[in-house]
């Protein structure tokens, strides 16, 4: 199953009792515990978040520490917030639930109690939610929301009552000064990608990638890797992100490479975008056994069924630790996890490794910011004091239906970093 260590310590499920949590659609009228084998899957209907795990018997109190189930009176309580989309992205919403319930049972212990609150659409409403978690619900760390504006929101009240918070953004610039972004970085990425192409003498790319946040990130990055590793780039095409477009962009380069050939093309994109670069790239005569066809993590769901992408390379989070994972929760809840559920898994798993011997004396920065860093579910990662997560990130080989590792993720991250 999906797993967060550190330290050379291993979360073990069956040595762990269950906490609690407050079920999304019943908040401040439900409350709920696992004492059964495992969390039940989440029955139909509109609600706004996934049912609890036990229909609720008694009703939460208000104390002065916070919201306190009846069962829990007399212990320690460790609350962990969840700032979660659930009325802006409810898919999301409740596979992050989900797998948060999952992690509760998993690893946490009968102090933990999950509570969730939803983080609206904007900055403002975020900030409304995280207010109430931290002055009426008493939460001790906040887990979410997903969104960088809900980051922000979040942060500009969390701050001030040194409540850490981990989000699950990948825009740095909200991180900071007690709040963590459990994401996936996509200048890390590029990082590991460049430095990787390198390593096998690829000296001159080409990039192709949508003209939005996500692309010009991409560009911004790469040109700054590639300085650093002697990499050329020749030419450099953003498109707007149709498939007429993406095809468009992609005869473009094809013809720049008749006059500067590239070893590589980076292929920032995935669905419908990615396959009709590829099939154009194909069509216009490159020549894959010259020019290598590369990408981000965003190729994962897609590139093994493209043809015309065989032989490329792509980087990804461990994909042996996330298999762990989607099969844990596939049996649990019978569906597959969203590609966010994962944050979820491992934020709460987190918080119950950090809390379990400290309480809320765990949350600390230096125990957050642990230089080992963490097994989870998407392989290793640490926090840096800046807030932005390092990831230990494989380089894997496109073949039909079946993943190949062509350089394995770090077990270990080195000490001197």
């Amino acid at each position: 199953m999906g797993s967060v260590k550190s330290s050379g310590r291993m979360l073990s499920a069956p040595s762990l009792k269950t906490g609690a949590a407050i079920g999304f659609a019943a908040f401040m009228a439900a409350c709920a515990t696992a004492p059964a084998p495992g969390p039940s899957a989440p029955g139909p209907g509109p609600a706004p978040g996934p049912g609890p795990i036990v229909t609720p018997t008694e009703t939460p109190t208000q104390t002065r520490d916070g919201i306190t189930p009846p069962f829990m009176q007399s212990r320690q309580i460790v609350r962990v917030g969840l700032l979660l989309p659930f009325s802006l992205r409810p898919q999301d919403a409740a596979a992050l639930y989900n797998a948060a319930e999952l992690a509760l049972f998993d690893h946490g212990n009968q102090n933990t109690l999950l509570i969730p609150r939803d983080a609206g659409s904007d900055e403002v409403s975020a900030s409304a939610a995280a207010r109430a978690l931290v002055n009426e619900d008493g939460a001790d760390i906040i887990i979410g929301p997903v969104l960088r504006e809900g980051v922000a929101g979040a942060a500009s009240v969390a701050r001030g009552q040194n409540v850490p918070v981990i989000g699950f953004s990948s825009d740095r610039s909200v991180a900071g000064n007690g709040v963590y972004l459990l994401s996936f970085q996509l200048e890390d990425e590029v990082t590991r990608l460049v430095s990787y192409a390198a390593s096998q003498n690829i000296r001159t790319v080409a990039l192709l990638a949508p003209a939005n946040e996500y692309g010009r990130r991409v560009e911004s990055a790469l040109r700054t890797e590639a300085a650093a590793n002697g990499i050329t780039i020749v030419t450099s095409q953003l498109y707007n992100r149709t498939d007429a477009d993406a095809t468009a962009a992609a005869n473009g380069v094809a013809a720049a490479l008749q006059g500067s050939p590239a070893q590589a093309i980076i292929i920032a994109d995935n669905g419908g975008p990615l396959r009709a670069i590829g099939t154009a790239l194909v069509q216009r005569g490159v020549d894959q056994t010259r020019t290598r066809f590369i990408g981000t993590s965003v190729w994962a769901s897609d590139a093994q069924r493209e043809p015309s992408l065989a032989g490329g390379w792509y980087v990804a989070p461990d994909p042996t630790a996330r298999t762990d994972f989607e099969s844990r929760y596939q049996t649990t809840y019978g569906a597959a996890p969203t590609r966010l559920a994962s944050l979820g898994y491992d934020a709460v798993a987190l918080a119950a490794l950090l809390s379990r011997d400290a309480g809320t004396r765990g949350f600390s920065s230096s125990a957050i910011e642990n230089g080992e860093g963490f097994a989870g579910s998407d392989g290793l990662f640490r926090f840096r004091s800046t807030g932005a997560i390092e990831r230990g990130l494989a380089i894997i080989q496109v073949r039909p239906n079946e993943v190949t590792i062509l350089e394995p993720a770090p077990r270990r991250f080195p000490r001197s970093s």
